[in-house]
């Protein structure tokens, strides 16, 4: 295995170092970069052809297509024109290869250097940023502050580089954000440095935390840019629309080996292979987090996973485009299958005996010209009945449906609105546990009791015709009583991450060894809403002169509770009889109204960026009283009065 370790070494080495052929390539542009906005409208406009589904795009491209967009002015406005050519400053100044010298540092934010004969070049520096929140209704606020050093710079024409390190100091309150927005901002763990180094257990936290950031990334780029390759942990967005079904923008980073082949102009494939994080807590709003706790003992970490998935999209014709994609959630070992780039997922998981989570599904984007772009996307995890007639209310049916049509309108810059639907079904995201059998208990008296392999205590008791069992957990203080009514000869704890199965007189207990959900330091990989919801959104971009983008955003969210409302909730397949048809609009539990008005200044003379926004939110729900493990028969209370928020938020970043 050594030696095939470093084969596979020497080869990449040969492969990078030694191509030539191409033009040079550097980093990714972020994510939340206004040139994608730009992007996506001048495609719709025809300024720039149709691009692949699959960011974020390196600088080299960006420029490249800014570029072509500012060799057309005649097809934009004045201020439009003068926008693309700032960004190509812009661009140019942070990813190009002019030397920046000290005593520029207080305008950059860097200093680079750049040797034109080797085609290497530098760059060191640092940049700030600071986000407050606050909910006047409820009085609490949420504070992050960052400040990220980085090492960045380019090796020959073919390959860049970025390392950095951002420490975060933070405050986190998930009360002032919506469920499905809220997420932290900082890797693995956060602790106090002044306090012992105790670890932040609980959000809302109400004291600042120290946290880290980290982004590395290794690029490179062949054939003129018809092979992209990356190793790095970055955001990604796989798809159309606004976030995705598949892998959304709005995601945490994870460090993954991406490959991009243009094998024609209209065929284009993606794949990327990576490593799964987790992060350290206990609850966020007394829920417990669905991730690994660093507090327990790591022999039983649960959330040790891998991600693979591809994508394939097909230019059908000028204006459309079809693509099909794919993915898993696997533990990690050594498995071929998924390290292969072209193996189809679904048949390897088959063949190793269903134990991972593979999602699947397809999508296109449709362009009228100087109109709109339509599109819409598909994806299932399951799919027991394929007749079209009970695709939306077979239970078993585990799919997932988006929506929607982006609309270049003619004020400001690069403007456009978008309406967007998104509907997950039960249990979407989610994955039965992995249990192993741990203990058997023995019931020769009322007091029996067991320690079962991760050093859990269960014991039984009988009082006439009552039995139990009681779980207690080897580290900490959680415990629960497991009633052992009912005819039937199996029974699951409330999180159903413990089973326990009677055999005679005695009880096999199960407990659960690892978790394949997708998620990924405890929160969506995909489209970020719980399962069995849906969205509705509006959503109006506007780009002004002088530095101004401002956004309104309107949002309706619904959740029902059927079943499978909560990605910690799995159907269990052994039952699947038993869940009755979906019907989604008879089983809501919550309603929320969302109306967010935000801007962004950047300055043209000053490396600063200032944002501000206002939320207002609504939300009218009924309690959830009691719900078993996969959601089936949940208990609801009365409904409430509506809610109302007023939410404000601020920030900065300096040396963007």
């Amino acid at each position: 295995m050594k030696r095939l370790v470093r084969l596979c070494s020497v080869l990449l080495f040969l492969v990078v170092f030694l191509s030539s052929v191409g033009a040079a390539v550097h980093t990714s542009v972020p994510l939340d970069h206004r040139v994608y906005r730009i992007l996506e409208d001048a495609e719709i406009r025809g300024l720039i052809g149709k691009q692949m589904e699959v960011r974020p795009y390196s600088a080299d491209k960006v420029l490249s297509l800014l570029n072509e967009i500012a060799s057309k002015p005649e097809l934009q406005s004045k201020a439009e024109h003068q926008e693309v050519l700032s960004l190509i400053d812009q661009l140019t100044q942070f990813y190009g290869s002019n030397s920046s010298p000290w005593k520029d540092v207080l305008n950059t934010g860097y200093i680079r250097t750049y040797d034109a004969d080797k085609q290497m070049g530098t760059s060191l520096g640092a940049n700030f940023s600071s986000q407050f929140t606050y909910s006047a209704v409820q009085n609490e606020y949420d504070a992050r502050n960052k400040v990220l050093a980085f090492l960045k710079g380019d090796l020959g024409p073919n390959i860049s580089y970025n390392m950095d390190f951002g420490i975060n100091v933070d405050t986190l309150n998930s009360h002032v954000f919506l469920p499905t927005e809220f997420t932290i901002p900082g890797e693995g763990f956060y602790m106090q440095l002044l306090r012992g180094g105790s670890q932040l257990r609980v959000i809302p936290s109400y004291d600042f935390y120290t946290g880290l950031s980290l982004s590395p990334e290794l690029a490179a780029s062949f054939f003129d840019g018809a092979l992209h390759m990356r190793w790095g942990s970055v955001k990604r967005d796989w798809g159309p629309g606004l976030n995705n079904l598949l892998l959304s923008g709005s995601a945490r980073s994870f460090n993954g080996i991406d490959i991009q082949v243009d094998f024609s102009s209209w065929l284009h494939y993606s794949v990327i292979t990576g490593s799964l994080g987790k992060f350290s807590l206990h609850d966020i709003d007394g829920k417990p987090f669905f991730s690994d706790d660093f507090n327990n003992d790591k022999p039983y970490y649960r959330f040790d996973n891998n991600f693979s998935a591809h994508r394939v999209e097909l230019d059908a014709t000028k204006n459309l485009t079809l693509s099909i994609y794919e993915s898993t959630v696997w533990q990690k070992r050594f498995e071929l299958g998924y390290l292969n780039p072209l193996a189809i997922y679904m048949f390897e998981q088959n063949n190793l005996g269903d134990i991972d989570d593979v999602l699947a599904g397809l999508d296109f984007s449709y362009t009228v010209p100087s109109i709109a772009r339509f599109y819409g996307s598909v994806a299932m995890t399951e799919m027991n009945v394929a007749n079209p007639k009970y695709w939306f209310t077979a239970p078993r049916n585990i799919m997932a449906f988006q929506a929607g049509v982006i609309i270049p309108i003619p004020v400001g810059t690069f403007s456009s609105v978008t309406l967007q639907w998104t509907y997950l079904s039960p249990f979407f995201y989610a994955h039965y546990p992995i249990m192993e059998h741990s203990a058997t208990l023995e019931t020769l008296s009322t007091t029996d009791s067991v320690v079962s392999a991760q050093g859990n205590t269960y014991t039984y008791t009988e009082d006439g015709s009552d039995k139990s069992i009681t779980y207690k957990a080897a580290k900490g203080s959680d415990t629960e009583v497991i009633p052992l009514s009912g005819s039937q000869d199996t029974w699951y704890s409330s999180d159903g991450r413990i089973k326990i199965e009677q055999v005679g007189t005695s009880y096999n207990i199960y407990e659960t060894t690892a978790e394949t959900a997708y998620v990924n330091k405890g929160e969506n990989l995909g489209y970020p809403l719980d399962p069995n919801s849906q969205e509705f959104l509006l959503q109006l971009d506007l780009g002004l002169p002088k530095g101004w983008t401002t956004q309104l955003q309107a949002k309706y969210q619904v959740r029902s509770g059927q079943y499978g409302f909560s990605i910690e909730q799995y159907m269990n397949y052994s039952q699947d009889d038993e869940y009755g048809p979906k019907s989604f609009w008879d089983n809501t539990f919550k309603h929320t109204l969302s109306v967010l008005l935000s801007a962004t200044k950047k300055f043209a003379d000053l490396p600063i960026e200032l944002t501000g926004s206002y939320r207002f939110v609504s939300v009218w729900e009924r309690p959830i009283i009691t719900s078993t493990y996969d959601g089936r028969d949940t208990d609801f209370g009365l409904w409430q009065e509506p809610s109302f928020d007023h939410i404000v938020q601020i920030g900065a970043k300096i040396y963007l």
